[in-house]
């Protein structure tokens, strides 16, 4: 299986008022084709920073990333990036949010190219397309975040929380809803969470990290067979699962 992603000896301080803050520090981590990544750990370690690193959002860190087996400096590919708030513009229409990548990368006049309808129909948007954040849900918000993200010309994808701000039960569909669509386009992940029983369902691989500066303490491979449904987080491997990350956690 390909190796989209690979971190050695990632590590990262900030500099604020002459003051360091050390954020990251010697983390290791891989991501494969079509795998969901999760890093999972307490609020503030630093989670988010590994994104923004991958993003090309902070610099000034020292370690080994390679994309594609390119050096993330040196690598063109560009990767997807959701950060924790969906960031879609007031005065925008749902549709026009969502091509905004096309319009940033010049690629308006390939439009058809893209079945965007199809996409909108999949992405549960359907009818909200003239419609300003305003006026839809958190969840279909998110929807459009997404949508927004995958048209970003990436078959990876880097998701910041993207869920941490929903209800109970909007984030639970919205976790279904998101295993299905990724699985239809054979998307990699690698997604932010300090939820154990998100990253036990959505996730091929968990890493955990420790308090800042965050370190990986441990790795668990999550055996469930796809497609996931809500059933298997009553079983006992579910919450075997669930025993070992929180034991990694304390």
């Amino acid at each position: 299986m390909t190796t989209k992603i690979e971190i050695k000896h990632l590590n990262k301080t900030f500099i604020r008022n002459k003051e360091s803050l050390e954020v990251l520090k010697d983390i290791n981590l891989i991501l494969l084709e079509n795998q969901f990544v999760s890093l999972l750990g307490p609020s503030g370690c630093g989670k988010s920073t590994i994104l923004r690193i991958l993003a090309g959002l902070e610099d000034n860190y020292s370690g080994d990333i390679k994309v594609f087996g390119q050096t993330l400096s040196d690598s063109s590919t560009q990767l997807s990036y959701m950060p924790q708030k969906d960031l879609l513009m007031p005065w925008r229409t749902v549709y026009k949010n969502i091509i905004l990548p096309l319009e940033i990368d010049g690629r308006l006049d390939s439009i058809e190219n893209f079945m965007l309808p199809k996409l909108i129909k999949e992405f549960g948007l359907e009818g909200f397309e003239n419609f300003y954040p305003s006026e839809i849900s958190g969840g279909m918000k998110q929807r459009a975040g997404l949508l927004r993200t995958f048209l970003m010309n990436s078959n990876i994808m880097l998701l910041d929380e993207p869920f941490g701000a929903l209800d109970a039960i909007t984030r639970m569909n919205m976790q279904e809803w998101l295993l299905s669509v990724l699985c239809e386009h054979n998307k990699s992940v690698l997604f932010v969470t300090h939820d154990i029983d998100e990253a036990i369902f959505l996730s091929d691989r968990v890493y955990v990290l420790s308090d800042r500066p965050a370190s990986i303490t441990t790795f668990l491979d999550i055996e469930f067979p796809r497609p996931r449904t809500r059933e298997m987080l009553s079983t006992s491997e579910f919450l075997k699962y669930k025993e070992q990350l929180l034991k990694a956690l304390r």
